[in-house]
């Protein structure tokens, strides 16, 4: 999959924009403020019904105006067929339409748009919380089992009624009945992540030059402690009976795979303890640069990248490095840059576009 053309309306500073994209290479480029990133937050509500610098969609829409548009043509792979969608966003309401039709789920639309993200603060994988790693592995899992996307609402809805057990003594008679449900679903979550961190692994091998000096060990913990297999149902039974109480103490369901971890090791050791900030930056691009293959595991899932200010934090060898491996890339990329000549320089087929006050133009 591809975007051959992007329509956004009320993005921040971008009051109207189209872009024809091509399905390689796409550099957006202007100073600083210009709209470049609104264009890639855009990109993101489309793929994911949120932006990547603030979760309040009200600050992203323009000035004076009550809601944003992001709307988009989709290439489906080897069949050749293109078809529309997008998303309407305000603060209080969404709407999504798939080749003309309305859906209520964003996993629909997330589906179509199969987008990676890889922006300044995208260190968080490396430095932020479980919840960012958990996300950035089950992006994965989203995009290459169909079924795990209802597993995993299946286990938010089980988990949100098991803590309602869990603090309302009114409702204590249906714990164990939601404590079986959430035990069922622990080996189906865990089959999933660890599928998808064997393909994640296996993406990382194309990033070898980005990663010469570093290579990390992935290790995905289950949210429960050592010698706790969330394989054995009847083990977890055991397991959670024995817990009960200090469940109860608590008000919150304190084991499971909400608080499961991806480990991001070098020779063992936690990354974020031994490599530098600098290091740490080119550990995360790799790293995103692989969920993007992971997800493209065959034409017909292409994946897309996207990044925001590529040589930020990146000295001239690792901007060297981060292109030789980007050319390899057989997915669409959009990148954002200050400068156009370097980007230029390094690939004369990229589709340029420049990015001045809001407004975008197409360069020839």
């Amino acid at each position: 999959m591809w975007i051959s053309r992007l329509n956004v309306q009320h993005c921040r500073v971008i009051h109207s924009a189209e872009l024809a994209l091509t399905e390689h290479v796409n550099v957006l480029y202007g100073d600083n403020a210009s709209g470049k990133s609104s264009l890639l937050e855009a990109l993101a509500v489309l793929s994911r019904g949120r932006s990547f610098r603030t979760p309040r969609i009200a600050e992203v829409i323009t000035r004076g105006k009550n809601e944003l548009t992001v709307a988009a043509s989709v290439e489906q792979g080897v069949i050749l067929q293109s078809y529309p969608l997008g998303i309407t966003k305000s603060a209080e309401n969404t709407r999504i339409r798939i080749n003309h039709a309305d859906v209520q789920q964003q996993a629909e639309l997330s589906a179509h748009v199969p987008l990676t993200l890889i922006h300044p603060g995208s260190v968080e994988l490396l430095t932020g919380s479980p919840t960012t790693r958990r996300a950035f592995l089950d992006w994965i899992a989203f995009y290459r089992f169909t079924e795990f996307n209802m597993a995993w609402r299946n286990y938010q809805r089980v988990l949100k009624q098991r803590n309602a057990c869990l603090r309302d003594a009114k409702q204590r008679q249906a714990l164990p009945q939601w404590t079986r449900q959430l035990i069922a679903l622990q080996p189906i979550l865990w089959r999933y992540r660890q599928d998808a961190l064997t393909a994640l692994n296996a993406a990382l091998q194309g990033c070898a030059e980005l990663l010469t000096a570093l290579v990390p060990q992935l290790v995905l913990s289950s949210g429960f402690p050592a010698g706790i297999y969330p394989q054995d149902e009847q083990q977890l039974a055991q397991f959670f009976s024995e817990k009960t109480e200090q469940e109860l103490k608590q008000g919150f369901t304190l084991y499971g795979a909400h608080r499961a971890d991806l480990h991001i090791l070098l020779e063992g050791i936690p990354a974020l303890r031994v490599a530098s900030r600098g290091q740490l930056k080119i550990l995360a691009v790799g790293l995103l640069l692989a969920q993007s293959h992971a997800i493209a595991d065959d034409t017909t899932k292409r994946g897309i990248i996207v990044i925001d200010d590529l040589a930020s934090e990146l000295d001239e060898q690792n901007q060297q490095a981060l292109y030789n491996t980007l050319q390899t890339a057989q997915q669409q990329l959009i990148i954002t840059s200050t400068h156009h000549q370097p980007m230029k320089n390094w690939v004369n087929a990229a589709k340029v576009f420049q990015v001045k006050h809001g407004q975008v133009f197409a360069e020839s």
